[in-house]
């Protein structure tokens, strides 16, 4: 009786397999960025989309002792990609700016306690990309980027640093 159950179930969803014509759903089902957890939980696929002009679907994230990190991508591409990482730290402004802040990159007024921006170049892997990193109040070194596809216009992280910079703002009023 129980392969007869499971024969017919095959027969019914064999019988719907007709390739010709078969269509995507118009709406893949995405599932919240916040429930691949880590840092993804500060992040919202409407929000990060609607503010960097993207559309990134699909999130993942890891967990190394006081480091939470997500990464954001487009469904069925690596390209562009949007990491947040999130650590806990003991230190102050001073030594966030003189120690972690890279060097010749621009102060962000009005984000953390501290903040930088900076246009990032392409590499052999990636276009080029924009970062933005901040000591929050809460005793946090956040850091923000997106790396666009190969080939894209260097030009294109510079339209993205002030993007960056308001998501990072939205980013500073939540936490983990």
């Amino acid at each position: 009786m129980r392969r007869l159950v499971v024969a017919l179930v095959v027969l019914v969803l064999l019988a719907g397999c007709d390739d010709a014509g078969a269509q995507p759903p118009a709406n893949p089902s995405t599932a919240p960025a916040a429930a691949a957890g880590g840092a993804c939980q500060l992040l919202d696929f409407p929000v990060v989309n609607a503010k960097l002009g993207l559309d990134l679907a699909v999130a993942a994230a890891a967990t190394q002792e006081n480091t939470f990190t997500c990464v954001l991508q487009p469904r069925g591409a690596g390209f562009p990609d949007l990491v947040l990482s999130v650590s806990a730290t003991t230190i102050g402004a001073d030594i966030y700016t003189s120690a972690v802040q890279p060097k010749g990159a621009a102060a962000v007024p009005g984000l953390g306690a501290a903040a930088y921006q900076r246009p990032v170049p392409a590499t052999d892997t990636t276009g080029p990309g924009a970062e933005v990193g901040w000591l929050a109040g809460n005793k946090r070194i956040i850091q923000l980027s997106v790396h666009l596809a190969r080939g894209t216009a260097d030009d294109k992280s510079a339209d993205l640093l002030p993007k960056l910079i308001d998501l990072a703002k939205l980013i500073d009023l939540s936490s983990l």
